[in-house]
């Protein structure tokens, strides 16, 4: 894959690309497949229902794709590895590249991808639906979170409930955590206002500067992005694979700068 300049990550910069996830029912999108190492087609083939095939499928190949043209590598090349925290079983965790300075995160929910490429410091990227649960799990918000939401009108709290909980995983993702830790931990900024990682009770200091952005996202979609490190220029890409599995640009979706966003403890 040839990107347009503008689609390469440079420093100072964080970009997101979205896509719709492929169908496996008829062909199983061959073309895809072979991008994933043995590994990932293990993972992929482990899965009993088409749907999550499918974004898994896009999602790595997808991811495969970008850092290939990043690094001027074949897509197939990257030897990526998995790295958790709370354990040493392998096979999971945060995606690293070992050896570069690029540092990746990717998420899926219903039936849309999301990337995040990056040199500005670790980064975590979570996409989630709106409404996709029916009573949303209220005890991961913080006692501030909670007021804040139960402010909301009653037609506004299924999406502002998935902005805070797609603006907490982004976090826990971006330092590694994931949900071993508890997100009622984290405060954010409320779903009205810019994006923000207010406070983190129990952890005076656990990382480098959070910076959080909302990542514009698909209608009945919400996504954010974190970067532990210095601000950063967020660009986003809206992109889909064809039937026979090249990734086309429909339209340029946009980019949004943040160029002083908030930290905790500011």
């Amino acid at each position: 894959m040839t990107p347009p300049p503008e689609e390469l990550v440079r420093p100072g910069e964080c970009h997101v690309w979205t896509a719709r996830a492929v169908s496996v029912r008829a062909s199983g999108a061959p073309a895809l497949l072979k991008l994933l190492d043995a590994g990932e087609r293990a993972r992929y083939e482990a899965f009993l229902r088409d749907e999550p095939r499918g974004l898994y499928l896009t999602a790595h190949a997808l991811l495969r794709d970008l850092v290939g043209a990043q690094l001027d590598l074949d897509p197939a090349e990257p030897s990526f590895a998995a790295v958790c925290r709370t354990c040493t079983s392998g096979g999971h965790g945060k995606p690293v590249l070992p050896g570069s300075p690029l540092h990746l995160s990717l998420s899926h929910a219903g039936d849309q991808v999301a990337v995040a490429l990056t040199y500005a410091g670790p980064v975590g990227v979570d996409i989630e639906e709106i409404g996709r649960v029916g009573d949303p799990p209220l005890t991961v918000l913080s006692a501030e979170e909670r007021a804040a939401y139960d402010r909301l009108p009653a037609g506004e709290r299924a999406g502002g409930f998935t902005r805070y909980w797609a603006r907490k995983e982004a976090v826990l993702k971006a330092t590694g955590d994931g949900l071993s830790v508890d997100p009622a931990l984290l405060t954010v900024s409320a779903p009205d206002a810019p994006a923000a990682l207010l406070s983190w009770a129990e952890r005076a200091q656990p990382h480098p500067p959070v910076r959080l952005y909302d990542v514009p996202a698909p209608d009945d979609y919400a996504a954010a992005v974190a970067v532990l490190g210095d601000g950063c220029r967020v660009v986003r890409h809206e992109v889909a694979y064809d039937g026979d599995g090249v990734l086309r640009r429909p339209r340029r979706a946009g980019d949004g700068v943040l160029r002083r966003p908030r930290r905790a403890g500011d």
